[in-house]
């Protein structure tokens, strides 16, 4: 399913996790994609769920999460508790708030830098989804254009990239552009918060890895 493989990264896949918060500015993080408390990220998943979702058991479980302090003891327990009695459907309901939050804006950005995901494989519509799960949507063109940028170009044989993203709008691209996105530029200083670069560094090897995997098998 798409965002698999930004859950499985995140959180383990599973949307009862809540992280410690230890060290972390954005305070305890919550869900199979690990939403921050200090963010506000939580609290525009419970507003949306109330107010915009269109779906009665989405806004039931948001108005009860609703009744406590985001990140107190309480509200923890009510969050495991919603994910032990309906795991599927509080999956789901995570799944649907990030394609609506985060995925659709992404791509809705980078077509409008020349880049139209629906055009590329299932494996780089997972990765749109994970990066703007990690970094947010405002920093998603600029990530595929650095990556763009400095990528391998075939006919020159060299990572010399490309000018804009419309010349690698083809799934031709995608095993190139995805190795950039990981290895060229999350992986770098620019893109790392130092206090956790070397956990990020592994996540970003494992991920590329993994993705670029998945788009062999299904070539």
């Amino acid at each position: 399913m798409l965002g698999d493989l930004s859950a499985k990264y995140e959180s383990s896949g599973s949307p009862a996790t809540i992280s410690s918060g230890r060290d972390d500015p954005g305070g305890k993080s919550y869900g199979r994609y690990q939403l921050s408390s200090r963010m506000g990220s939580v609290r525009s998943f419970l507003d949306w769920a109330v107010r915009l979702s269109a779906n009665e058991t989405y806004a039931s479980y948001g108005r009860t999460l609703g009744q406590f302090p985001i990140a107190s003891t309480d509200f923890d327990q009510v969050w495991r508790e919603i994910a032990r009695v309906d795991e599927d459907g509080f999956a789901q309901m995570q799944h649907d708030y990030i394609c609506y939050a985060y995925y659709l804006p992404a791509v809705d950005a980078l077509r409008r830098a020349g880049f139209d995901a629906d055009k590329h494989t299932h494996v780089m519509q997972d990765v749109i989804w994970s990066r703007a799960v990690q970094y947010g949507t405002g920093y998603i063109v600029e990530m595929f254009e650095t990556a763009c940028h400095c990528m391998y170009n075939e006919a020159r044989n060299d990572y010399s990239g490309y000018p804009n993203l419309s010349y690698v709008d083809d799934p031709r691209f995608d095993y190139d552009l995805i190795r950039a996105i990981y290895l060229d530029v999350c992986k770098t200083p620019e893109w790392t918060a130092a206090s956790c670069r070397y956990g990020l560094y592994r996540r970003f090897e494992n991920e590329c890895a993994e993705a670029l995997e998945a788009l062999v098998e299904g070539a």
